[in-house]
């Protein structure tokens, strides 16, 4: 259940580049004021499965109708928008309702009214879909000790997506993925991939996060695919990372 958030920039506005962490308090503000037990819940705890903690959301970066670019913030001004998904449709309707309850996006010194809270129309799954990301896809492992972010030409990036999307389809359909069903992920139009290009380095808290902005093409169950759209691709999906929308065949 997809749901697009939309806030009034009135006057023109400077913002630093990185806002997951600030959109992600104030998700869990808005569960806070119309389910306080939900949202401690998702804050504390989540899903917990196979040894992890699972919080079942996912927004994608903010989208400005007028941005400007600069060395250390961007300029904005006009709409401020970004979606959010789960696989829980009371995740969704309950951050609908603290979102109209509070009224407003609190960013650093700026309080910006809330506008609009949009339901998306639902996607109609194949079994081959093409996904654009709108929050990088992030893909952490340990390599000797450290945290590793690997990347699109690395097989690992997709071991580890196949690793996760497994367990977030029994998170959501309470079933195994069937061993003999295909889980295929590639690049879309690997011939135009730049690494250098679709990267993005993110700071979240006192961290810097790497992820990539790729179209990806998937081969898969329909209801594989539905967890992918609901759920996001690699790690950090409530951090505001790995969301991704339908893509159209030949679209540049």
């Amino acid at each position: 259940m997809r749901v697009e958030m939309k806030f009034r920039l009135e006057e023109e506005t400077l913002l630093p580049y990185d806002l997951n962490y600030s959109i992600s308090s104030y998700l869990y503000r808005c569960l806070r004021e119309a389910d306080p037990d939900l949202a401690d819940w998702l804050h504390n705890t989540g899903v917990h499965f196979r040894g992890k903690n699972y919080k079942p959301f996912v927004f994608s970066r903010c989208t400005f109708s007028s941005k400007v670019n600069q060395k250390d913030a961007m300029k904005v001004k006009g709409r401020l928008a970004f979606q959010v998904d789960s696989i829980l449709p009371k995740v969704i309707h309950r951050m609908m309702e603290g979102a109209w309850m509070i009224g407003h996006l609190p960013l650093y010194d700026k309080c910006f009214p809330l506008q609009e809270i949009q339901l998306l129309p639902p996607v109609t799954f194949q079994q081959k879909m093409i996904y654009q990301t709108v929050s990088p896809i992030v893909v952490p492992i340990q390599s000797d000790g450290h945290v590793v972010y690997c990347h699109p030409l690395d097989s690992r990036f997709y071991d580890s997506l196949r690793f996760s999307l497994k367990n977030w389809y029994v998170l959501r359909w309470n079933e195994e993925f069937p061993e003999d069903e295909v889980l295929h992920i590639q690049l879309y139009r690997p011939e135009k991939f730049q690494l250098r290009k679709a990267a993005v380095l993110i700071r979240y808290k006192n961290k810097n996060i790497k992820g990539y902005q790729v179209p990806v093409i998937v081969e898969t169950s329909k209801k594989m695919q539905q967890v992918i759209y609901e759920s996001g691709l690699g790690s950090y999906g409530s951090q505001g990372f790995g969301m991704v929308q339908t893509w159209k065949e030949g679209k540049e």
